[in-house]
């Protein structure tokens, strides 16, 4: 009885190898009275194969008779995700994840009746290429006869069920229970939904006899194979009209937690009725496999006149539901429209005030250039007393000397003239400095209005996010670092995960490239020679490599005109990076189809994949390619030495603060 459930259920499986790379057939003998599809699995469990430190690639192929050698389908490549198909197959689906390729053929042939191999390649800890494979046979048979009365028998038996051998796997019962059931066992058709579910238990009796579940299965009695999943292995579906997002399922190592297999869909035709079988497959410390099978029986009948009578009344029902929703939906909409209003009445007020502002800014500033000339008066008439003072009191000398012969009195009298003359100067002094103090008061408080413009750099913005993306005064938009070293970057070059190609020519680099979204770009050296020709910037470059981070910071950094070819200048160097810019100071910038460099044989640009300040050729390439090697790299030479490339880059300048009152 055993050996027909088998073959009815199309669920034989090899036993697992010590090795984790498996190739898995269902069923292993095909015929053109049962078979519908025939789902061929090839994957790697637990994300790793034996003796592999380092998986590269993964391949499905057919034995050809013809040529004598084994024939590729598909191959993926599990280092990009890339699956290439290199031979035609007809009538299939295909379907792939990280480490697994699972085939289905539609009605199978005679001609589907192969060995198929799993290879996969990769890289030993010592880091070999080496290859391993598994394999598995399809057989073909036409001779039926037995199997499909075996069959009929066993449909019209519905109290059957799935035992094991007492003599064998009574303990085996008693540890693992697999349950199987639906949402209901009878479903109108077109009108109910139906779940089915495919739970396994395990109690745990200690490591040594707990066994390991490798695959659970849900099929039916003529479509075959519904749904899968395989340890380490998303859950995949066979039938077109159950969708994936209605598919779920784990396999769990944890004896904590129960396995299961999950599956739901709509509108269900009388055809869909039939048995349903839940298969579990378990693997023994041993090297033993076992299979656990449940049944589930699901009627699928014609609605009757009430079905359809409760379904006109739940649609009714929900119209109303739905009309009722619409109403409010309206209301909110008009409430909206009234804040919309509301607001446009703020924003008048709003901008009146603002023009009402600008008004008293330039009254201000009238008011202050009045204030600064008189400033300039006083000045020039301070110096002129301050000098006519120092003659009066040179002349009073000397008429004390000349006159030193005459009366005490008169010498009492000149002396308090000359304190009055000092006690006056003081007081003038007193009063000149509470008047610049006034007026750098006022200085200060229309700076701050001013400031509450539109931002001229990032040091005017603050954010809770570490990176904002802002457009600023000139109408460039930028990416702002708020919290690096008390923030206020502006970021000019980042590189993250190599997503964004940075090879590129003198154009492109000219007017900048990249994308905020993904977090890759260059601010273009037009925008960088715009900024840093105004102002005064430091330049920060941020760094990682092996997850340890470095930084390097330049004061004085700017980048001159296009006509200047871009040329570098930076100052003094600080940080824990190492100094691999200097080299580059006062060069020209370069590109593949623009050489610059200094190097007389070559172009350093197109040797090392980037663009750059290059000398002859680089200490530092950071717009090289992203996790290169040898030349062609993203290069810090002081941390990377001559092979290693850095995981992250940013480039960021910082506008130097300038004392106005000073």
């Amino acid at each position: 009885m055993a050996i027909f459930l088998r073959l009815a259920l199309w669920a034989s499986l090899a036993f697992w190898s010590a090795s984790e790379l498996v190739i898995d057939v269902q069923p292993n003998v095909i015929s053109p009275e049962i078979t519908r599809q025939l789902v061929i699995n090839c994957s790697i469990t637990n994300n790793q194969v034996q003796h592999l430190e380092v998986i590269k690639s993964l391949t499905l192929s057919r034995y050809n008779e013809t040529i004598r050698e084994f024939e590729d389908l598909f191959v993926l490549n599990t280092l990009t995700l890339i699956l290439k198909q290199q031979t035609n197959v007809t009538v299939s689906q295909i379907s792939y994840g990280n480490t697994h390729i699972t085939l289905t053929l539609h009605n199978p042939s005679q001609f589907d009746a192969k060995v198929y191999r799993c290879h996969a390649t990769g890289d030993t800890a010592e880091g070999t290429n080496i290859s391993m494979f598994a394999k598995k046979a399809v057989e073909y048979e036409t001779n039926l006869t037995a199997l499909i009365e075996e069959i009929r028998r066993y449909k019209k038996n519905e109290n059957f069920q799935c035992t094991l051998k007492k003599d064998e796997n009574s303990e085996v019962n008693q540890r693992s229970r697999l349950h199987f059931y639906g949402s209901s066992e009878i479903i109108t058709e077109l009108i109910e939904p139906l779940t089915i579910t495919c739970l396994y238990k395990t109690i745990n009796q200690g490591e040594k006899v707990m066994p390991a579940l490798q695959t659970l299965y849900i099929l039916h009695e003529t479509k075959g194979v519904i749904a899968y999943i395989n340890k380490g292995q998303p859950v995949v579906t066979a039938m077109e009209e159950v969708k994936s997002k209605n598919v779920k399922g784990e396999l769990y190592q944890n004896k904590l937690k129960d396995s299961y297999l999950q599956l739901t869909w709509t509108n269900l035709k009388l055809y869909d009725s039939g048995k349903y079988f839940c298969e579990a497959h378990v693997q023994y410390l041993e090297g033993r496999s076992e299979k656990f099978t449940e049944m589930l029986t699901i009627t699928v009948q014609s609605p009757t006149l009430n079905d359809l009578v409760n379904v006109i009344q739940k649609l009714i029902t929900q119209v109303d539901e739905d009309k009722e929703s619409i109403e409010l939906s309206k209301q909110n909409i008009e409430n909206i429209r009234e804040d919309v209003n509301t607001h446009h009445q703020d924003i008048k007020t709003i901008r009146k005030e603002k023009e009402i502002n600008k008004e008293n800014i330039t009254s201000k500033k009238e008011v202050l250039d009045t204030i600064t000339q008189n400033i300039m008066s006083l000045r020039v008439d301070t110096n002129n007393t301050i000098t006519m003072l120092k003659k009066d009191i040179d002349i009073n000398a000397g008429n004390i000397k000349i006159l030193r012969v005459e009366t005490e009195e008169n010498i009492t009298k000149l002396k308090e003239e000359l304190d009055t003359n000092k006690q006056l100067e003081i007081n003038f002094q007193d009063s000149l400095r509470m008047k610049v103090a006034n007026i750098l008061t006022d200085l200060s408080e229309l700076k701050i209005r001013m400031d509450e413009g539109p931002a001229i750099s990032c040091r005017q913005i603050n954010s809770t996010h570490n990176r904002v993306i802002v457009k600023l005064l000139s109408g460039l938009q930028v990416m702002c670092d708020t919290k690096t070293d008390g923030g206020g970057w502006i970021i000019i070059q980042r590189r993250i995960n190599g997503k964004v190609d940075f090879y590129r020519g003198w154009q492109e680099y000219r007017d900048g490239f990249g994308d905020y979204n993904i977090g890759e770009f260059y601010l273009g050296n037009e925008n960088i020679f715009n900024l840093t020709s105004t102002r005064e910037y430091d330049l920060r470059i941020d760094l990682e490599l092996n997850n340890t981070k470095y930084f390097a910071q330049y004061e004085n950094f700017k980048i001159l005109s296009g006509t200047e070819k871009y040329k570098l200048q930076t100052g003094d160097y600080s940080g824990n990076a190492e100094d691999s810019l200097s080299l580059h100071n006062n060069l020209f910038f370069s590109t593949f189809d623009r050489d610059n460099d200094l190097h007389s044989g070559i172009n350093c640009a197109e040797r090392s994949s980037g663009a750059w300040w290059y000398s002859n050729c680089y200490d530092s390439n950071l717009n090289g390619q992203w996790g290169g090697t040898s030349y062609k790299r993203m290069a810090w030479r002081d941390l990377t030495g001559s092979i290693n490339s850095v995981s992250f880059s940013e480039m960021k300048i910082s506008e130097r603060e300038k004392n106005y009152f000073h």
